[in-house]
């Protein structure tokens, strides 16, 4: 129901963008090195305090798979321990402090090719919605809403989902999980401490302040620099297997860059 009210509401927007994006193995940039070289100089104690902290009255932990629905595809996927989720905290609500946020989410080894993001406004204001093509292998993927997509306004709740598309023709076989997102400010204390932080610093203090998105996003962009630090892959997976996130099952997956647009 949930699924098929999105996709109404889509085409009677006018504002809906649309981008076709294909997901790829992460590729070191120029700037890399001097995000290792402040990764490496990090202790395994300061890694232990990456933790989540939810703001007040949200930290009833939930199931984080986010209700997913379930077609034919299922049927597809190689690794049914390990379904479609999204890395939201357990009560699958969280906020985030930045205009154009990132998204992770988990895809299974499957043989389904196509899948779609969708974002809208709980008010029904704001819509967006891309489709993206799959690798075969499976992981944790990381989606920036791109600067064509309007940004989030403060103060707002937003549902956002994944769906792995298993016949075009006939959506309603789709597996989807859906997630919150709620835009907020920062207090200047927190910006006033973030601009003289280190990456390691920067995920921390994230996580005290109850901003998941940044937190993940931060933590995640470490990693995928330094693939093989110790301290990263503890922080890593000490946050996905906390009492707030409860995603075990997908605490070691491999984290995979995106995205290049056609």
């Amino acid at each position: 129901m949930i699924k098929n009210k999105l996709h109404s509401h889509l085409v009677r927007i006018s504002v809906t963008l649309s981008l076709s994006i294909t997901f790829i193995p992460y590729q070191a940039q120029a700037q890399t090195p001097t995000r290792i070289q402040t990764a490496t100089r990090e202790t395994f104690e300061e890694a232990l305090t990456i933790q989540f902290e939810p703001p007040p009255g949200k930290n009833k932990p939930g199931q984080t798979a986010g209700g997913a629905t379930r077609g034919q595809c299922s049927l597809q996927q190689q690794d049914s321990n390990k379904p479609l989720t999204l890395l939201t905290p357990a009560n699958q609500e969280g906020l985030t402090i930045a205009e154009r946020p990132t998204f992770f989410f988990y895809v299974p080894h499957a043989s389904i090719e196509q899948a779609e993001f969708t974002l809208i406004s709980q008010d029904e204001e704001y819509a967006y919605q891309t489709n993206f093509s799959l690798e075969s292998k499976g992981g944790v993927f990381q989606f920036q809403l791109p600067a064509e997509a309007p940004p989030l306004e403060v103060g707002k709740n937003y549902q956002w989902s994944v769906a792995l598309i298993c016949d075009q023709q006939e959506r309603t076989e789709d597996i989807v999980v859906q997630g919150q997102i709620k835009r907020t400010e920062a207090n200047p204390n927190l910006f006033a401490q973030l601009k003289s932080a280190t990456p390691f610093q920067s995920a921390a203090l994230y996580g005290k302040a109850g901003l998941w998105y940044d937190m993940v996003k931060a933590l995640a962009e470490l990693q995928l620099a330094e693939p093989n630090n110790s301290n990263l892959v503890t922080a890593w997976k000490q946050l996905l297997q906390s009492e707030y996130v409860k995603l075990d099952d997908i605490s070691q997956a491999p984290i995979l860059y995106c995205c290049s647009t056609n």
